[in-house]
């Protein structure tokens, strides 16, 4: 789902005029016993670059449940996602021709709940666990690593959700 759509949706007016293109996107989450709060990365198609799972929004679907898709297509994951964005940061999306065109990205905080082990993007992708400061120095995106740092000092913007998310339905 992450190629390029023949027409891109366009940012919602409220952010217009900052960046061309739109997409959403999920930080999805969990807390281990051993390890604590853990997030998942997976790598983009092309050139392997530590990322989160986002992509298009579709116009039938309210954004949160078309990053819970882009989650469940990309990262072979379902859990609760909060339907209020959890930040939205500054990319740029590389078309098929190597045009880079500025991207507005809207990320939403997903508590996971399960990991497939067969998803529809495993033979294009690679999906790891890590620890905050860890994924925040893996990840490629310069702002989304800042703001993933900055969540080491503020776990609650993720965990003070969980008590209020919604379920994703089984049939996105």
């Amino acid at each position: 789902m992450n190629a390029m759509p023949k027409n891109p949706r366009p940012l919602p007016p409220a952010a217009a005029g900052e960046a061309v293109l739109w997409q959403v996107g999920v930080l999805p989450w969990k807390i281990t016993r051993k390890k604590g709060l853990r997030v998942l990365l997976i790598t983009s198609r092309t050139r392997g670059r530590w990322i989160v799972p986002k992509g298009w929004p579709e116009e039938a679907r309210a954004p949160f449940m078309s990053a819970a898709l882009e989650a469940f297509e990309e990262a072979g994951v379902i859990g609760d996602i909060h339907p209020a964005p959890l930040t939205d940061y500054r990319s740029l999306k590389i078309d098929d021709d190597g045009m880079a065109h500025p991207c507005r990205v809207t990320l939403f905080a997903m508590q996971v709940r399960g990991t497939l082990t067969h998803w529809k993007e495993q033979d294009q992708r690679k999906r790891r666990w890590f620890g905050l400061a860890e994924a925040a120095e893996r990840l490629d995106d310069a702002e989304l690593a800042a703001f993933v740092e900055r969540l080491a000092s503020a776990p609650e913007q993720l965990t003070d959700r969980a008590g209020r998310l919604p379920a994703v339905p089984a049939a996105l």
